[in-house]
């Protein structure tokens, strides 16, 4: 029955498309649609779309239709490429931007809220929770010279996107750059990071409803199995434990054999062997990788991606699974080229967005990207697969009115993703 809805959905639209364009449909395109679980792709921006400059330091976020990207860092961008863009010549070399890109209409468009995002824009954490954007922390530019523990926020569904400083009191910690950041249960945790000179393991929260900060563990090499102090680590969490995967120090980067495990309840650390991929054992110490987490039948999985150890820079994706620790390396699915300081996300459903970075391992020629590519990292339900299908042979969706599309049966939440029916988002020139 379901399969016999989702053919004739299908066929509403070959003949809808017919109709407008006179034709069987706008495409008939070179290759047919198949589905690729673990398989990178090229996202291409379509040919209007104003695409951001290469940039590293960035972060984004994603939810069903858009990633968001903010901040970020690009030193070598010169001012002849840049003399029309006011608010880069007054960042420079930080992005004092917010973008969003959505990807049916493989669209970027950036919110014309600069002049309301803060100062330090590079290595900041970064939680996408329903529609409200969180940023915390971060630095500008040189590095560690100013830091913030401030947090901003703003709504992405809103036409400007104008982003707000949250004022708030209690147990701040330290202004710093590199931390991880989790929500949970109206809670923001954040989780080490440094100031420049000095490296943390140490976890604050802050009370969302009451807008006070506490600290939660402070690691003064009492506890026998607090972490060593770190920054551009990532985290994984089960709603009991934070996992701390990776990060290091301008000198160090840490393995991923025992992984430091911070539990909420008891408020200790304790160390987590992991369990070697029986061909390739376990990652490679790492720092600036991107890592991002999915919810599957088979419990929380998280994946890291790309990274470097000072010296050597990685194209890889591994996956670890959080009931059993198993690593598992992905040996088909790898990036064009090694990269790192790069942003990372996952849509709800299931799939790895990474834009940006640092893709050459070269320090006197530190070539940036503005590229994106992309991954199932599960096999989603099949209505998500019948919507890439549908992206695929009628790009033209994308121009239709939301109304014409509900009449024929296209089910309302895809239609949505259009972002036909949401307020436009107001360009700057």
């Amino acid at each position: 029955m379901y399969s016999k809805t989702l053919y004739q959905i299908l066929k509403n639209l070959i003949d809808f498309f017919s109709t407008m364009t006179n034709t069987t449909t706008n495409s008939n395109p070179a290759s047919p649609y198949i589905f690729k679980p673990f398989r990178y792709e090229e996202i291409k921006p379509n040919q209007k779309s104003r695409v951001p400059y290469p940039r590293s330091g960035h972060r984004i976020g994603a939810d069903s239709a858009n990633f968001y990207s903010f901040g970020g860092y690009n030193p070598l961008i010169g001012s002849d490429e840049t003399i029309s863009d006011e608010i880069w010549v007054q960042s420079y070399p930080l992005f004092q931007e917010l973008w969003r890109f959505n990807f049916a209409r493989k669209e970027w468009t950036r919110y014309s809220n600069s002049h309301t995002l803060p100062l330090e824009l590079a290595s900041n954490a970064l939680v996408l929770h329903k529609n409200v954007l969180m940023v915390y922390g971060g630095t500008g530019s040189p590095f560690g010279f100013r830091c913030s523990n401030q947090l901003f926020v703003c709504r992405v569904n809103d036409s400007e996107g104008l982003m707000d400083e949250v004022h708030t009191t209690g147990q701040l910690p330290l202004p710093a750059y590199g931390q991880a950041l989790i929500y949970h249960n109206d809670y923001l945790y954040t989780i080490g990071g440094t100031t420049g000179v000095q490296y943390t393991c140490d976890i604050h929260r802050l009370n969302l409803k009451t807008l006070v900060w506490e600290s939660v563990y402070i690691c003064r090499g009492i506890g026998e199995y607090e972490p060593t102090g770190r920054y551009r680590h990532e985290v994984g969490f089960d709603k009991r434990n934070i996992y701390v995967l990776g990060g290091g120090t301008a000198l160090l980067a840490f393995d991923f054999m025992t992984i430091p495990v911070f539990n909420l309840e008891k408020q200790i650390w304790y160390p987590q062997k992991s369990v070697r991929d029986t061909r390739y054992g376990i990652p490679q110490p790492r720092r600036c990788h991107g890592a991002v987490q999915i919810t599957t039948e088979n419990g929380n999985q998280v994946f890291i991606a790309g990274g470097h150890d000072g010296e050597n820079v990685f194209d890889d994706l591994w996956r670890l699974d959080l009931q059993t620790f198993q690593w598992t390396y992905f040996d088909k699915c790898r990036l064009p080229f090694p990269i790192y300081f790069h942003a990372a996300a996952a849509s709800p459903e299931g799939r790895l967005y990474i834009f940006g970075g640092i893709c050459s391992s070269n320090d006197n020629d530190v070539r940036r990207s503005n590229c994106m590519y992309s991954t199932w990292l599960c096999i989603p339900k099949l209505s998500e697969i019948c919507w890439e299908a549908v992206l695929h042979y009628s790009p033209h969706i994308v121009k239709c009115k939301s109304e014409d599309l509900i009449n024929i049966g296209l089910p309302r939440h895809f239609v949505q993703r259009l972002g036909n029916s949401n307020p436009p988002i107001k360009r700057e020139q």
